[in-house]
């Protein structure tokens, strides 16, 4: 394919690229076949045609002729063309932006819509083409790429697939919007090979939220008894098809080397699977139709006339006894749905119910531990302030010792007092000079420092420094310097002519 075809294409004026869009349709149905690079080329210029396409009817309009263009292919062409879309939408999902999300999003429901009618239309016979052409082009990147169009396919595809067998469009009717064809169904085995591919994606797809989406949007509806008894044209699963799905992904969850996260989705699908035929065979016995049936409607019994009243008293026909029979069916239904949490889960509520009792546990612990701590001290404070308060009441004279005795009495000597045992008081005499004012002991053993001679330096600091204070040197000033005997001279210091020094220490 000339790349000339790709620019016309992307052009910015709508009629060149309607003019280049028609002249690659009559390209594409002459042809038997299309290879991998000429699809990826087309569709890198249908995807910035449709980037152009501005309003919502010329949307609608547009991403329909794109779909529908398949109708018009050889098999092979048709479904390398929907394989080349649904890898660039892969490619370049990530690079579309918020105001133009919806615009391709329904560009890739047009185009899924269509491959799907392409194939019902023949009878469903390209089945496995289709299977491979979405689980290489949707879910060929396994390494996290393309995300968003990963979840976006999940979430219609069972729409798809209903509105095919419904004959329906699978929107909205809105201005410029063309109606589905003729109802289509879909047999379960061909349904449970078109399934496969998303149960073969759980194997290699890492994402929780992916593979949460396609279990619950997927495979959960299929899993409902009520599904075909609400619309007998719905696409459903019969309990055979089932079972081929849970069997398949039983046995992938089984394979080495697949990561924790898929094994555990994997076995999780599988008793979602089983327990969903189950609920469907049950459901079919108890209407007493056939659960293997494709068929709903031909399935079911004939219905049995009323009969006539006996005695003035009428019997229940066989619709009041199907409702009675469903509402019970209901009602139990309703009692066993706790039946249908996983033991898995359950395990997981156990573990944090019980983590968060440990931490709340601690939580009181500390709680009352340092309410107790803090009641303590509020009955030690009364107690100390007692204690304090009688220290300080206590008389001075009582408990001096005799060094403090001595001290006091040089202090008033030099101060010419004459109280033969003076107290704190005699400091502020006018008589006492300031040298005599710069030592006094107290009672704690510590020094009073002038000017606030009553102010106590109660530092282990000052307790040390008056135990290390020489007895000699008791009334010297606090930071004066003392005199020491000078060292003996040693050989080094008179052969470098040293002379005798006079060392001075500090007080401290």
């Amino acid at each position: 394919m000339s790349s000339s075809f790709a620019k016309k294409l992307a052009d910015s004026d709508a009629r060149v690229r309607e003019r280049a869009f028609a002249a690659v349709s009559k390209w594409l149905a002459g042809r038997t076949s299309l290879s991998e690079l000429d699809a990826r080329k087309l569709w890198r210029g249908l995807f910035y045609s449709y980037w152009h396409a501005d309003g919502r009817g010329t949307q609608l309009d547009v991403a329909d002729k794109m779909g529908a263009l398949m109708h018009a292919l050889n098999r092979e062409v048709a479904m390398s063309y929907a394989w080349a879309c649904a890898w660039t939408m892969r490619t370049e999902w990530s690079g579309i932006d918020k105001h133009r999300m919806d615009k391709f999003c329904l560009l890739s429901r047009r185009v899924l819509h269509h491959a799907l009618r392409f194939a019902g239309e023949r009878r469903w016979d390209s089945t496995e083409r289709l299977g491979e052409v979405l689980g290489d082009g949707v879910f060929g990147d396994a390494s996290g790429g393309g995300v968003g169009y990963k979840l976006h396919v999940a979430e219609t595809f069972l729409r798809e697939v209903d509105a095919v067998c419904k004959g329906e469009s699978g929107l909205e009717m809105d201005d410029g919007e063309t109606r589905g064809g003729a109802p289509t169904p879909i047999p379960s085995s061909t349904l449970a090979t078109l399934l496969m591919v998303f149960v073969r994606a759980m194997e290699t797809e890492e994402s929780q939220v992916l593979l949460r989406r396609i279990r619950t949007d997927v495979f959960e509806p299929l899993c409902d008894p009520s599904r075909a008894t609400e619309n007998s044209r719905a696409a459903r699963l019969t309990p055979s098809g089932l079972k081929t799905l849970y069997e398949t992904a039983i046995s992938l969850g089984a394979r080495d080397g697949v990561e924790d996260v898929c094994r555990e989705n994997l076995y999780e699908l599988h008793g979602i699977l089983k327990r969903g035929a189950n609920k469907i065979t049950k459901e079919a016995e108890a209407r007493g139709v056939d659960p293997e049936a494709d068929d709903v409607e031909a399935a079911a019994p004939p219905k049995k006339k009323k009969k006539a009243q006996k005695n003035g008293v009428a019997t229940p026909d066989d619709d009041s006894v199907g409702k009675n029979t469903k509402k019970k069916k209901e009602k139990k239904a309703k009692r066993g749905a706790n039946d249908d949490v996983s033991e898995k889960e359950s395990q997981k509520r156990e573990k944090k119910r019980r983590k968060k009792e440990r931490r709340l546990a601690k939580e009181t612990a500390a709680a009352a531990a340092k309410a107790a701590a803090r009641a303590e001290e509020e009955d030690d404070e009364p107690k100390k302030k007692k204690k304090k308060k009688a220290k300080t009441t206590t008389s001075t004279d009582e408990t001096r010792n005799g060094s403090q005795m001595v001290a006091m009495r040089a202090v008033v000597d030099r101060g010419n007092s004459a109280s033969p045992t003076p107290s704190l008081d005699s400091l502020d005499s006018p008589s006492m000079s300031p040298r005599t004012r710069r030592l006094m002991w107290n009672d704690d053993g510590i020094t009073y420092s002038s000017p606030d001679a009553r102010a106590p330096i109660n530092t282990a600091k000052g307790k040390r420094n008056l135990r290390m204070t020489p007895p000699k040197t008791i009334f010297r000033p606090i930071h004066g310097k003392t005199y020491s005997a000078p060292a003996k001279p040693t050989k080094s210091r008179l052969s470098h002519g040293g002379g005798k020094k006079r060392a001075a220490e500090s007080f401290f």
